[in-house]
C-alpha cells in the first residue's frame, strides 16, 4: 500500500440506489424556478427553516422568481426535528389543494420533513376527505408502523443549507418523537422512490450557517463517509465516493468553521456531505449512527452533536480492537489507515499504523479545536448512558463492540 494506491477490490454482485439530479454552484438556487416550470410544476409546498431562511439574501429573490414563473407556493417553517404530528398537520392542510411538488430548503430536518410530506400528501388524498384524519405518517415508519409506504409521491426538490446529513441524496426521512425513558424514537419513512428528483447545492446559502452548526453538520458528514467506507457491505462504488468526500472534508472542515464566508470551502463541504448521503444510502452506517438514533429519541439533542461528540472515541475503540488482532492486512484496518491519509492529503505514506495514528490525531484534534459539547450538557446521566449502551445497534460496523466497550465510549463523552 502506498499513499496513492489501495488494495484492488474485484467487483461482485451489488445494487446501487438512485441518486437525484444535481445542480451545484454559488447562486444555483436561482435555477430552481426554471427547473420547476420546465417540468410542469405549478404549485409547490415550500418547507424551510425559520430565521436562517428569513435572513437569507435569496429569500425575496426566490419568491419573486417563483411568482414570475407563475408558480404558487405555500410555506411551512420547520423548527427542530420533524415529528409525526408536524408531518400529519402539514399534509392535512395541503392535501385538498392541487400541490404537485415539495421543496425543502434547510438543514437535514427540513429536508426530511419535505420528503415525508411529499410521500404523505398522496396517501391522504387516496383516503378521501372523510378519512383524512385517520392517516398518519406514524403508521408507515420503519420498525413501528404497520403499513408499507407507497411508491407514489409528489415532485421533490432538496436544497441543503448545512453540510452534514446528506438527506438531499437519500430515500429516507427521519421522523422523531423525543420522550425520556422508553417512549421516544427516531425512525425512517423509507422507500426507493423517495430519493429527491433534484438536489441543489448552493454554497451561497451556507455562508451564514453558524460556526457550531457548521462543525456539527460537517462532522456528521465525516462520520457518514467514514462509517460507510468501513461498512461490511461497502462496495468499490461507495469506496471511491467516500474517499473523495474524505479528502474534501479534510481540506475544508476547519476552514469553513473559522471562515464561513469562504465560498470554495463551503462548496467542498457541501459536495462532501452530498457524497456522504450517497454512500450511506448504498453501504449503510455503523456504531455512531446506531447510537445516534437511540440517544436522539431520549433527549432533544441534535443529530450532528451526537455524531460529532462520539466520532473520535468510537473510532479509537474500534481501531484499537482491530489492531489487537495483530493483522495489519485486515481490510477494515487498512481502510481506517487510508482514511487517515485521505483526511491529511498532504501526508506521505509510511505504514498502516501511522495512517491510523493520523486518523485518530485528526479526529481528537477536531474535537478539541471545535470544543464539542458533552452529553451532560444535554441532561444525560452516567446511569442513563450505561443503560442505553445495552440497546445500541452496531449497524454495519466492521467490529462488534461489547456493552462494556460501548459504555466506555459513552461515559468518555459525559
Amino acid at each position: 500500500m502506498s499513499s496513492d494506491s489501495k488494495p484492488f477490490l474485484p467487483v461482485s454482485s451489488m445494487s446501487i440506489a438512485a441518486i437525484p439530479q444535481l445542480i451545484q454552484g454559488p447562486g444555483s438556487l436561482r435555477k430552481l424556478p426554471d427547473w420547476l416550470k420546465t417540468r410542469g410544476y405549478e404549485s409547490i409546498i415550500l418547507c424551510t427553516g425559520g430565521k436562517s431562511f428569513d435572513d437569507s439574501l435569496f429569500k425575496e429573490e426566490l419568491f419573486e422568481l417563483l411568482r414570475r414563473q407563475g408558480i404558487f407556493y405555500k410555506r411551512f417553517i420547520i423548527s427542530g426535528e420533524p415529528s409525526p404530528e408536524l408531518i400529519d398537520s402539514i399534509t392535512r392542510l395541503t392535501a385538498s389543494d392541487p400541490f404537485d411538488c415539495v421543496a425543502g430548503i434547510g438543514g437535514g430536518s427540513v429536508m426530511d420533513a419535505a420528503k415525508a410530506v411529499a410521500a404523505m400528501v398522496p396517501a391522504v388524498r387516496r383516503m378521501g376527505k372523510e378519512s383524512q384524519k385517520f392517516v398518519s405518517v406514524y403508521d408507515y415508519l420503519e420498525g413501528i408502523g404497520t403499513k408499507k409506504p407507497a411508491a407514489e409521491r409528489l415532485g421533490l426538490v432538496t436544497v441543503p443549507t448545512t453540510s452534514g446529513t446528506g438527506s438531499e441524496a437519500t430515500k429516507n426521512a427521519v421522523i422523531s418523537s423525543v420522550k425520556a425513558g422508553e417512549g421516544g424514537f427516531k425512525k425512517s419513512l423509507r422507500h426507493d422512490n423517495y430519493v429527491p428528483d433534484l438536489a441543489v447545492l448552493d454554497a451561497s446559502l451556507l455562508q451564514s450557517c453558524p460556526r457550531m452548526v457548521t462543525a456539527f453538520s460537517g462532522l456528521d458528514a465525516v462520520t457518514q463517509l467514514l462509517e460507510s467506507y468501513v461498512s461490511t457491505i461497502s462496495t468499490p462504488f461507495t469506496d471511491v465516493l467516500a474517499e473523495d468526500g474524505l479528502i474534501r472534508a479534510g481540506n475544508s472542515l476547519l476552514t469553513v468553521c473559522e471562515d464561513g464566508q469562504n465560498i470554495q470551502a463551503r462548496s467542498e463541504m457541501a459536495y462532501a456531505a452530498y457524497l456522504s448521503g450517497i454512500t450511506l444510502a448504498n453501504a449503510n452506517l455503523g456504531f455512531v449512527h446506531g447510537a445516534a438514533g437511540l440517544l436522539g429519541g431520549i433527549r432533544s439533542i441534535p443529530h450532528g452533536v451526537i455524531c460529532s461528540t462520539l466520532l473520535a472515541e468510537s473510532t479509537k475503540k474500534i481501531t484499537d480492537k482491530l489492531a489487537g488482532d495483530n493483522d495489519e492486512n485486515n481490510p477494515a484496518l487498512l481502510k481506517y489507515s487510508r482514511a487517515g491519509y485521505l483526511l491529511n492529503s498532504g501526508s506521505k505514506f509510511k505504514n498502516v499504523k501511522y495512517g491510523v495514528t493520523l486518523l485518530l490525531d485528526t479526529l481528537f484534534r477536531w474535537q478539541e479545536v471545535l470544543d464539542l459539547p458533552t452529553f451532560s450538557e444535554f441532561g444525560f446521566t452516567e446511569e442513563e448512558l450505561l443503560m442505553l449502551a445495552e440497546r445500541t445497534d452496531m449497524k454495519k460496523s466492521p467490529v462488534i463492540l461489547s456493552v462494556n466497550e460501548i459504555r466506555q465510549i459513552f461515559t468518555a463523552r459525559l
